[in-house]
């Protein structure tokens, strides 16, 4: 979740609470009650705390046998912060994915992660995101706020320096917090953390990557958190503080948080484990034989079409539809309970069975007659207690999309990955599922928006050097699916730029400015405007 208000606000809520101490000795080596440095994470060769806010470039990249417990004591420090013991720093706002955090937790607590949600949000303290795209989309939505946090203040006397400054400086009923970010490195994310975090210690995000990550400081690490550089500062973090699996979960309670856990209801006591966690989105192979029979689209509104005779313009019901979009995001299935939770969270769980078996019912017998099959099964099937698309029975736009990218991610060439990112681009019809409102749908929607816009960045950055006015429709293509996105902007002015037109670099960021104002919005940030004097600028010297 990202941060919510608007410049004029000025902050996230923020639920402010003193650390539970019953217990505390239980991981009093691991955590202390009171810390004169915030956010301490290592120790210099001299014995003095470093913080994770003061290490310097983009971020912090762990790797070595240690890593995973020195991440663990990221959070677990995160978590503990008192924010009465540093009012400028605040208590940090930890964000994760699943996968990461049910790494990091002990087996035995894994099964308490909100299976099946999109995002775990617990007292803006704690958001918990599907994916590794989600989060850091996430991070890009905070960073416009805290930008526009910044610039609300610029006409101050004496205007603020960095996010800690307006904290500090300025009577905000809701100061905004540090960001920390702890995600499993992907390389196909780089580029994307490599731009947000270009002004990480002004806005106070604080990554910290499990792995190699290009943008980000790696500190190799020792199972026994002493830190592996070979050619370490006096400053340099000559020991990491690391914290197990269980003692992750038990700063939890000790913090005064919760697990995430499932929706309300459920007795950890007396119901039985839930299946198994449903992994990130993958793309299912049909069967070699022929083309699923029906395809799905879930990428714009939610529709359906036969191979043969084209769309099904009747007899779907809205509930098969939804049902379809939840089932398209977690093609390993879903329980009856997880669908009911989904689905309908506010009706009796009984009735939201009922409803969504006559979804299923519904959908199965209109594709039958719409596809000529007189069998029974396919499209929707039951098995391992999970209900799931067919493969070989249903094609899904989604799927295709998330294949395309893999496709040009994997390309030996760039002419081979322009032609899986154009596949990829022509998918994408519009938001996910547009229509249904559900947390779920609009998380995913957000999700694969971005997933869209990066295709279409890279493809502007494999044309730009042959085809510049290509590079520049398909920028002008991506501006007009996020008319607000900055970056976009600033990438058409700098191409602009280089093309020598200083006149459409200048109308390029008078669209931006008219954009922000007709939405009630401040004026294009700083970093924007340095972009579009340095072209001038360069234009200026070359004439």
């Amino acid at each position: 979740m990202c941060d919510r208000r608007s410049a004029d606000d000025a902050g996230l809520a923020l639920v402010d609470h003193a650390p539970t101490t019953a217990g505390r000795d239980t991981t009093a080596a691991v955590v202390p009650a009171l810390l004169a440095t915030p956010m301490p994470v290592a120790v210099a060769a001299d014995g003095t705390d470093i913080s994770l806010y003061q290490l310097p470039g983009h971020g912090t990249a762990l790797t070595g046998d240690g890593a995973d417990n020195a991440a663990r004591a990221v959070i677990a420090a995160a978590l503990t912060t008192n924010p009465h013991d540093h009012p400028t720093f605040r208590k940090p706002m930890v964000v994760t994915t699943r996968a990461t955090l049910t790494r990091l937790l002990p087996a035995g607590a894994a099964h308490q992660l909100a299976a099946g949600r999109q995002v775990f949000d617990h007292d803006d303290h704690l958001h918990v995101f599907a994916d590794n795209a989600a989060a850091i989309a996430d991070l890009e939505a905070s960073i416009i706020t805290r930008r526009r946090q910044l610039e609300h203040a610029i006409h101050a006397h004496n205007p603020p320096i960095d996010i800690a400054d307006v904290n500090r400086r300025f009577d905000l009923d809701e100061p905004t917090p540090p960001y920390v970010l702890v995600l499993d490195a992907d390389p196909a994310h780089d580029a994307r953390l490599r731009a947000a975090t270009a002004d990480r210690h002004t806005l106070h995000l604080h990554p910290v990557i499990l792995g190699a990550s290009d943008p980000m400081t790696t500190y190799p690490i020792a199972a026994d958190g002493t830190s592996l550089d070979p050619s370490p500062g006096p400053a340099a973090p000559a020991r990491w503080a690391t914290t197990t699996a269980d003692d992750l979960a038990a700063v939890f309670h000790l913090a005064g948080e919760t697990l995430p856990g499932p929706e309300d209801g459920t007795d950890f006591e007396t119901d039985p484990p839930p299946a198994p966690p449903v992994p990130a989105v993958t793309a299912p192979v049909p069967g070699p034989d022929a083309a699923p029979p029906v395809q799905l689209y879930v990428l714009g509104p939610a529709s359906l079409a036969t191979t043969n005779a084209g769309p099904i313009t009747s007899g779907v019901r809205s509930g098969s539809y939804a049902l379809l979009a939840l089932l398209a995001v977690r093609p390993n299935g879903c329980t009856l309970d997880e669908l009911t939770d989904a689905l309908h969270p506010d009706i009796e769980p009984a009735n939201a069975a009922k409803r969504v078996r006559t979804d299923i019912n519904s959908l199965r017998g209109v594709l039958r007659t719409a596809t000529g099959r007189a069998e029974s099964g396919g499209f929707v099937i039951h098995e391992n207690g999970r209900y799931r698309i067919d493969p070989d029975t249903i094609g899904v736009d989604l799927w295709q999309m998330l294949t395309a990218i893999t496709d040009a991610n994997n390309a030996a060439d760039d002419r081979t990955a322009l032609q899986a990112l154009q596949q990829a681009a022509d998918l994408y019809r519009g938001d996910f599922a547009t229509g249904i409102d559900r947390a779920w749908a609009l998380d995913q929607a957000t999700t694969h928006r971005h997933q869209h816009l990066n295709v279409l960045t890279r493809i502007a950055e494999i044309l730009e050097a042959d085809e510049p006015e290509q590079a520049i429709a398909v920028l002008e293509r991506a501006i007009d699916a996020d008319p607000v996105n900055e970056e976009l902007y600033q990438r058409l002015i700098r191409i602009h730029g280089r093309q020598d037109h200083p006149d459409l670099a200048r109308r390029t960021y008078a669209l931006l400015e008219n954009r922000l104002s007709d939405l009630g919005m401040a004026e294009p940030s700083e970093a924007t405007r340095r972009v579009l004097h340095r072209q001038l600028q360069a234009h200026r010297r070359a004439g």
